[in-house]
């Protein structure tokens, strides 16, 4: 109690200095130094080397085009000085954006807030409310203190031993509050030795899109823990260290703009607080970027970051002089991270090292390949600062990847969340989608921390799976991550997505796989799947790939499969442009590709696309697809567009005036400011590898108006950043005739099966008896099996057939009748069941409902 007593004073006294310094730091009039958004337009004067040199504050930027600048006092002067045009945009962007938001929350019912019980650092219990994900008090955005209770709710929720037993305080700022940080994680005795993930957010504290979409990511997978088995084993096999504010005394400022002003202006401050000139009010001029303070290459130069106090990208006296990153450099040491993500908006951007040189770094294609992982599902635009964005230095990704003296590498990406319709403070209604955007990224990059094992390719070894039918499935597995091994006893296992197909076999053992190998399945096995006799020719079903080994790993992958034998139309293999025809654009064929043998055709071979580009090339012939109720273009391709505004495109046409862009199994819907226009399916932002994928005719098959079906490509630019664009090889045109499709039905007055087959069950569903009718033209063992939907015999009955003079079915039709008993003489339970018949000539299947 006495030593209770004699500290009670000194707290205070803290607090009162801490309440008095914040005090301090605040506008002398309600909205004052707020900057207004200005456009200045390059010419051969004014580039982005010349604003990046002069220190402002760059919003968004289109390289070769224009930059918007939020100006700040002082700003205006330096741009007339430069000899900058500028264009007003908005006179307060921050009022905007916040009338937006208030318009947003008063149309949408208001949910209760979660109300949670937490114990203190003094050893009390409290309690903490905060709205709903979305809803936060911020124009929808958590405040500070909000934050802090979701952080409290996730330790007081926690039920499976996942989260930490408290929240860190890892750090203070520049004013005293404390910098937060958690473990996410199922709790192991002994030394921690998994693979660390670390994950930060606000360090510009305008930004705070980048917190939520963390906070998100971790809602799902602890809320999946018990329901998920990859989530059961990120939790399981990794530390993922969180940070959502790096900049607390920033953001807090933010909010104190948006409380006090009488319009609730949304605070567009990126920096820290520290007061530069002393005058103890914070205002245009104060602070220091904290992503320019990092020690790694800081102040190589003053592009990308100013020497400057007054610059909005000032980097402050030294390298680590601000407590902000002293606090991320030493978490950062002591958890040793395998990967990690700052997150930060806008740009619809993935940027990893270098960010201060144009030059690759030594690990340029591991960060290709998991970039290619990271932006599959939003199209986002993925590479190093000086090539999709602009060059800085002293920056957090370079430190993290490039100082091995103080640690070990780690391999951290910059996602720039949202377009530039979302801004800095994206509506309410936008605060979850762009979250959702990212839950994928986000799984990769723990996931990528320690083994991460992805199908890289499937190939059905009969060369075909035609309903009825059976056929084997070749899987080959990667294991993508960068630490680890994946395996002993790694094993892969099939299961139908879609119920017109089933896996009859069992688990396939694979080699055990280091980071980033591959390989084929042990001994060249396989995966047994079978087709439903009902299933349209041309159909892509899927199935779902679980993989696991012996320590626990549980990754999952989706494969595709489409059923039937094609006709194949086309088969193009660009070593010229005599199948094409080229309408605009310099496409041509690339030659002397290292990471592509062959030729192939690209929009801009050997360089990049040009500005304005309306690229637009023809395959010359047309295609009869009259005959087909699906068809199917296949290609390998790659690509890299600006995120938001250039596209690729494949299309179709019926009559080559209207056209219609064809979704392929990585494309996006483009943005608003899109080259191609809104919502259009389109090769967007970057794939650096080289994939395979396809692309469904289906809705131009069948019926006169098919006969003369004409495909295109297009590579879309405006007039800012140029980049590859768009490559494609081995294309192939597939239409599948349910006139050619090999017959699964045994024909009774055909007296030379040339093929074992089987019809109908009859009768089906079935509730007590059911004939089999079936025709082989081989002698010898014939057997019919009957499965359950797990693979599982429930039947098997096998005969001789005896042999004719020349060697064949002495009789080549048979009937066999089943009362639904299973080899152990009981009755099958109701359910679906798979009838097969196998002779030495193949097997046939056909699908079987028996009725309760």
């Amino acid at each position: 109690m006495t030593r209770r007593r004699r500290c009670l004073p000194l707290l205070a006294l803290l607090l009162a200095a801490a309440c008095a310094t914040a005090c301090l730091h605040t506008p002398a009039r309600a909205g004052e130094g707020r900057p207004r958004l200005v456009r200045v337009t390059f010419d051969a004067r004014i580039t982005l080397q010349t604003l990046l040199g002069a220190g402002l504050d760059l919003a968004d930027v289109r390289a070769g085009r224009y930059a918007d600048v939020l100006e700040w006092p002082g700003d205006a002067a330096t741009l007339a000085q430069l000899g900058a045009a500028t264009r007003v945009l908005d006179e307060d962007p921050g009022v905007t954006a916040s009338q937006r938001s208030a318009r947003e929350l008063a149309s949408l019912p208001r949910p209760a807030a979660r109300t949670v019980r937490v114990t203190g650092a003094d050893g009390v219990k409290h309690t903490e409310s905060y709205p709903p994900f979305g809803f936060g008090s911020l124009g929808g955005f958590w405040t500070l203190a909000e934050v802090k209770a979701k952080l409290d709710d996730m330790v007081a929720s926690d039920t499976h031993n996942i989260v930490a037993d408290k929240v860190d305080t890892i750090g203070t700022s520049l004013q005293g509050r404390p910098i937060w940080g958690l473990q996410i994680g199922k709790a192991v005795a002994g030394p921690d030795t998994r693979p660390v993930v670390y994950l930060s957010a606000l360090t510009h504290a305008r930004e705070p899109e980048g917190m939520q979409n963390l906070l998100y990511f971790v809602d799902d997978l602890l809320g999946s823990y018990t329901s998920d088995p990859v989530s059961h084993y990120l939790l399981d096999s990794r530390r993922i260290y969180i940070c959502p504010v790096v900049n607390p005394d920033g953001y807090r400022f933010n909010q104190q703009i948006h409380d006090t002003t009488t319009s609730h202006a949304f605070g567009l401050w990126r920096k820290n607080l520290r007061d530069n000139n002393n005058d103890h009010r914070t205002a245009a001029g104060d602070g220091v970027d904290i992503n320019r303070n990092y020690g790694f290459k800081w102040g190589i130069d003053s592009i990308g970051s100013s020497p400057t106090t007054s610059s909005d990208v000032y980097r402050g006296p030294s390298a680590f002089s601000e407590p902000e990153t002293r606090v991320q450099r030493d978490i950062v040491v002591a958890l040793k991270p395998i990967v990690g993500a700052s997150y930060h908006t806008y740009s619809d951007l993935f940027v990893h090292p270098w960010g201060w040189t144009s030059a690759g770094t030594p690990d340029s294609a591991k960060f290709q390949e998991w970039s290619d992982e990271m932006t599959f599902p939003n199209g986002y635009t993925a590479g190093p600062g000086p090539r999709i964005l602009y060059s800085v230095n002293g920056e957090f990704n370079d430190w993290t990847y490039g100082d091995t003296l103080l640690k070990p590498k780690a391999y951290t990406w910059t996602p720039e969340i949202g377009s530039p319709n979302d801004g800095f403070w994206p509506s309410p209604t936008r605060i979850e989608p762009l979250a959702l955007e990212m839950l994928r990224s986000n799984y990769t990059l723990a996931g990528i921390a320690g083994p991460w094992v992805r199908v890289t390719s499937s190939r059905i070894t009969e060369g075909a799976l035609n309903a009825g039918g059976l056929a084997h499935l070749e899987l080959r597995l990667r294991d993508i991550g960068a630490t680890g091994v994946a395996g002993p006893g790694l094993q892969a296992t099939l299961t139908a997505v879609d119920h017109e197909v089933e896996c009859l076999s069992g688990a396939v053992a694979y080699p055990s796989l280091g980071s980033l190998q591959e390989a084929n399945a042990t001994t060249g096995a396989s995966f047994l799947v079978a087709a439903a006799d009902t299933v349209t020719p041309g159909r892509m079903l899927r199935f779902k790939v679980d993989i696991t080994d012996a320590s626990g790993l549980r990754c999952r992958d989706t494969v595709e499969v489409i059923v039937g034998t094609p006709t194949v139309l086309s088969v193009q293999a660009f070593n010229d442009m005599s199948a094409l025809k080229v309408v605009s654009g310099p496409w041509g064929i690339a030659v002397n590709d290292s990471d592509h043998v062959s030729r192939y055709l690209s929009d801009s071979p050997g360089a990049i696309y040009p500005a304005g580009n309306t690229g637009e090339v023809w395959l010359k012939n047309a295609f009869d697809l009259s005959k087909g109720v699906h068809a199917w273009a296949l290609m390998e391709n790659r690509w890299q567009f600006e995120s938001d505004f250039d596209d690729g495109l494949f299309e179709a046409s019926l009559d080559s005036v209207n056209w219609t862009p064809l979704a392929g199994n990585a494309t996006t819907l483009s943005a608003g400011t899109s080259s191609a226009g809104t919502g259009v399916m389109a090769f967007e932002g970057t794939r650096w590898r080289w994939h395979a994928d396809r692309f469904d005719l289906s809705a131009f098959a069948g019926g006169p108006a098919a006969t003369r079906v004409r495909l295109r490509l297009r590579s879309l630019s405006d007039f800012g950043l140029e980049l590859d664009g768009l490559n494609v090889d081995s294309l192939r045109v597939l239409v599948y005739d349910p006139a050619l499709q090999p017959a699964p039905v045994a024909v009774p007055g055909d007296a030379h099966p040339m093929r074992v087959s089987l019809a109908a069950p009859s009768p089906n569903p079935a509730g007590s008896l059911v004939r089999f009718d079936f025709a082989t033209p081989d002698a010898g063992a014939l057997t019919l099996e009957v499965l359950d939907i797990a693979g599982r015999r429930v039947l098997t009955h096998t005969q001789q057939v005896a042999a004719a003079a020349n060697g064949s079915a002495a009789a080549s039709h048979y009937a066999w009748g089943w009362d639904l008993r299973g080899d152990d003489g009981r009755r099958v339970a109701p359910g679906v069941y798979l009838a097969r018949v196998r002779s030495r000539s193949g097997a046939a299947m056909r699908r079987l409902v028996v009725l309760p």
